[in-house]
């Protein structure tokens, strides 16, 4: 009975970590990388890098990362998208954003249950309205017209 329970705990320990890093490849993060401000796991696809007072800094998301100057009042220069069709790094120079469609990666969570054991109404999330970044205007236009929001240029809503 020890040998087998020895194994048992072998084995989760061994194969608990891979089947948690093959679960988030399967949704979309990146395994180990946290948002330096929200704390959520990175998705992918909407990966950004920012100067923070001059350090670089990983965020989920374009708008969590402008979130951060906004609620910490420290410098905030995004560097760097990942553009939301093929999950490749993107120069902000001529990117484009979609804002405020039906799709935002860092809010498609299950919520907190409440004391009366019901999910928590969300009434403020710093990841929203969602921002999801492409290389193309064309891209966005497409994705806008199937998902709803905004099409604007990354260098209008970083300012």
């Amino acid at each position: 009975m020890n040998r087998t329970l020895s194994r048992r705990a072998w084995l989760s320990v061994c194969l608990l970590p891979a089947a948690i890093t093959a679960g988030c490849n399967a949704v979309g993060w990146q395994a180990g990388e946290l948002c330096k401000a929200c704390q959520r796991p990175v998705h992918k696809n909407s990966r950004t890098v920012a100067l923070l007072d001059g350090k670089q800094a990983v965020f989920c998301c374009p708008a969590c990362a402008r979130s951060e100057h906004l609620q910490s009042t420290k410098s905030v220069q995004i560097v760097e998208l990942t553009d939301f069709n093929t999950g490749k790094p993107l120069a902000t120079a001529g990117a484009y954003v979609v804002r405020n469609s039906d799709v935002n990666p860092c809010t498609e969570h299950t919520h907190a249950p409440g004391p009366d054991k019901r999910p928590m109404q969300t009434t403020f999330d710093r990841c929203s309205p969602g921002e999801l970044a492409f290389a193309g205007k064309s891209d966005a236009e497409a994705f806008a017209r199937q998902h709803g929001g905004q099409v604007i240029d990354f260098a209008t809503l970083a300012r």
